[in-house]
């Protein structure tokens, strides 16, 4: 689902795998996290929000994945976006920071 050229069906696909997260005793979400990652910089800046929204779960539940996922949120560069939704995209990824320092 995360690969879906539909940008819907992609969000549904990451909310997903982070809802799962908590029962992923297989290390399934260890193995995909770089192409999870990617998803912070989506080309539909709304598959993108959905994905900064969700990380916070994961590292709750995977904490051995927090590097990973701040050093991605930290690269994250939301100028790719239209002007409007830029600061939406920041302040996502300054609260996912905040959640995930909190844990």
């Amino acid at each position: 689902m995360p690969d879906n050229t539909n940008s819907y069906i992609r969000t549904r696909g990451i909310v997903l795998i982070a809802a799962n997260a908590k029962w992923d005793v297989d290390y399934k979400i260890d193995e995909i996290i770089d192409k999870y990652l990617k998803h912070i910089m989506d080309d539909k800046p709304i598959t993108a929000r959905q994905c900064i929204k969700v990380l916070p779960s994961i590292v709750k539940y995977k904490p051995d994945l927090k590097d990973d996922i701040l050093n991605a949120l930290h690269r994250a560069n939301p100028s790719r976006y239209k002007e409007s939704m830029q600061t939406l995209i920041l302040g996502d990824i300054q609260k996912s920071l905040n959640d995930i320092r909190a844990l």
